[in-house]
């Protein structure tokens, strides 16, 4: 499989890999094959996963595939600033969302703009993020009317997720490390 590629985004298409999904081998060999993909293309502001035309997974493929790959992407391991999963129906849906939430993690649906998984106090902190677009954990502390320490502790999630990309930049007085959070895909000035 050619690994597709233009400035912002990469593809991955997992129904290359087969329209039936289903153990634990061939999800990690799609694991390796997605890992194989995102070397190949270097660094892209987006990782999209294509599950166009594939009609089921299992929970064990899914686990191996999905499940391991979103540990990788929160430890910093898989060099991607931001994953979408795209072309899901919803048997395809639901086995993506049941791995994510026994596993504490959580994906952005890239069709619909959503969380799925373990959203329980994301789904609203991320609705935050889209709105604001680029920002920094005060201005969305602020319009969630939450601490800035609650809502650095959301972003982290997302940011290892993948459903936000943080960057550095200098605070506001010319002092003092922030980040500004932005949608992946996304440039900050848009």
């Amino acid at each position: 499989m050619k690994p597709t590629k233009d400035k912002l985004s990469s593809r991955f298409t997992v129904r290359d890999r087969g329209t039936f999904l289903f153990t634990r081998d061939d999800g990690a060999s799609t694991r390796t094959a997605l890992e194989t993909h995102v070397r190949a293309c270097g660094s892209a502001s987006l990782l999209i996963i294509d599950f166009t035309g594939v009609t089921a997974m299992t929970n064990s493929f899914t686990d191996e595939f999905l499940g391991k790959f979103y540990l990788s992407l929160a430890a910093g391991d898989s060099g991607v600033a931001g994953v979408h999963l795209v072309g899901l129906d919803e048997e395809t849906r639901d086995a993506v969302a049941v791995c994510l939430e026994r596993r504490k993690q959580i994906a952005v649906d890239g069709d619909k703009g959503l969380l799925l998984g373990d959203v329980t106090l994301l789904a609203d902190t991320y609705e935050h993020a889209r709105q604001l677009r680029s920002f920094r954990a005060t201005s969305l502390a602020e319009a969630m009317g939450v601490s800035p320490s609650n809502a650095n502790n959301r972003l982290k999630r997302l940011v290892e997720a993948g459903a936000l990309k943080r960057e550095r930049t200098t605070g506001p007085d010319g002092g003092g490390k922030e980040f500004v959070y932005t949608l992946p895909g996304a440039s900050r000035d848009e």
